[in-house]
């Protein structure tokens, strides 16, 4: 089976560099790459009023990761994307079930995301079964690096 490598967001924001690295790194590892966004979306009632404009986040971010797919695409990387929404954790773990394993997963949080131990992520980052990375861009250098 090829290697396989998630670059997961936990927001609807993409980071430029997450992508450029995941890009580099599986040309190297002659891998494909999982785009996996996750919104955090938990009703504690039932407000019909909050579903309607999470499904509207959750299309159009969907439209989003499929404009980067064909990026990559061009790029001679097979890629699929995927939307969450719901408990992240959940639906993090949910995931992996279903698609199996990984050899590595880019982070594409903001740097300084990576060190709030309340995150959800940082939280279970030490479960997987496979390193995780988060890339950023020193700015003294201006070349790109990844935080673990």
């Amino acid at each position: 089976m090829k290697p396989r490598i998630m670059v997961l967001f936990d927001s609807a924001s993409i980071r430029r560099e997450s992508l450029q690295y995941s890009i580099e790194l599986a040309k190297r590892m002659k891998s494909s790459l999982i785009l996996l966004m996750i919104l955090s979306f938990e009703v504690c009632s039932p407000n019909v009023n909050a579903v309607e404009p999470m499904m509207e986040i959750g299309i159009e971010a969907n439209e989003s990761l499929k404009k980067h797919a064909q990026i990559i695409r061009n790029e001679g990387i097979a890629v699929e994307t995927a939307v969450r929404i719901g408990n992240p954790r959940s639906e993090l773990v949910k995931y992996v079930a279903e698609a199996g394993r990984f050899e590595i997963i880019v982070w594409g949080a903001t740097p300084g995301l990576m060190k709030k131990k309340n995150h959800w992520f940082v939280q279970i980052k030490n479960i997987l079964e496979c390193p995780v990375v988060t890339p950023f861009i020193k700015n003294d250098t201006g070349t790109t690096h990844a935080g673990v």
